[in-house]
């Protein structure tokens, strides 16, 4: 029987996790991210593999650099690591401890190297995404491709429903290919290097609203930062995030633009929602939070005496 060490964090970890069970290997040890703390009360928040391991009662490993555990995962003898959205970089002296090292990695590679592919696929306004089970080497995301598989991306995903789609997906890949992989059935495929494009981790001055872009770009980006970490904009120094929109279609009739309105300038508000101007089309902001107050219905402000109405300019 194989002996796998499994490395995972957030809750698309937990359905890999339970797809390498059921292949029947032995998992000998689950390494996760420390615990976080988290509020105004600083209270400790485990990752959703933790809980899920603590169920099952794994062997468990949280280091803050995953060099710590050397000797420990040493000491295990496993065969494989499989891994997914840890969120730490794996050093070669660890990867050296096992024949092979997969990891479950959420594009198409070589497409979205890097920690945030769902995002960016969603941001960049693609149809399809998908997962690819890879080789892990020194360098990031650059291994041998052994499987992939693709997923469609619908217009009203955002990052939270797609990371759903491809948990289902990656968990039937696991229970699927894993052991061929680890048999030496599948053959991996070296990854073209001309085609590669990175999808780094994104930084808070990165999640703000441009309104110079289009209304469908700028409901992508809404759509890719939704339901965490949530894109924002300002109204004048309030900072301002905006969970969800829709682009307003031509053939809808709802706006009578009586004069040039700047971009990220708000047209009107209806009982859907606020109706803002950008380069190209008009945006519907669907639920949005003031700085300070909770996240709401963006209907709430169609009112003659809301803060947010025709006039005020985002940005």
């Amino acid at each position: 029987m194989h002996k796998v060490i499994f490395c995972g964090t957030p809750q698309i970890s937990v359905e890999i996790l339970k797809g390498l069970e059921n292949t029947g290997v032995e998992i000998v040890g689950v390494i996760t991210q420390p615990d976080k703390q988290v509020g105004r009360k600083k209270e400790i928040k485990f990752s959703p593999v933790k809980e899920y391991a603590l169920t099952k009662g794994y062997k468990l490993f949280q280091p803050y650099k995953i060099g710590e555990i050397y000797d420990d995962l040493k000491g295990l003898s496993a065969d494989f690591m499989l891994t997914c959205a840890y969120g730490q970089f794996i050093t070669q002296p660890i990867l050296d401890l096992f024949k092979n090292c997969i990891n479950t990695h959420a594009s198409i590679l070589p497409k979205y190297r890097g920690g945030s592919p769902i995002q960016f696929a969603i941001m960049n306004g693609e149809k399809t995404t998908g997962i690819s089970l890879m080789k892990m080497v020194k360098k990031m995301d650059a291994g041998e491709v052994y499987y992939q598989e693709e997923i469609e991306i619908s217009d009203d995903d955002d990052s939270a429903s797609l990371f759903g789609k491809m948990a289902i997906l990656g968990k039937k890949m696991v229970e699927e290919k894993l052991l061929d992989i680890f048999e030496g059935k599948l053959k991996g495929i070296e990854q073209d290097e001309s085609k590669v494009t990175f999808a780094y981790n994104l930084k808070n001055e990165q999640e703000i609203i441009d309104w110079n872009k289009s209304a469908y770009e700028i409901n992508n980006f809404i759509r890719a930062l939704s339901p965490q970490p949530v894109a924002f904009t300002f109204i004048e120094k309030e900072r301002v995030k905006i969970k969800s929109a829709r682009v307003i279609r031509d053939d809808e009739n709802l706006i009578t633009v009586d004069r040039l309105f700047a971009n990220g300038e708000v047209i009107s508000t209806d009982k859907e929602g606020i109706i803002v101007n950008t380069s190209n089309g008009y945006l519907k902001i669907l639920e949005i939070q003031r700085e300070g107050k909770k996240m709401v219905s963006a209907s709430t402000f169609n009112d003659p005496n809301s803060p947010i109405k025709s006039g005020i300019k985002f940005g």
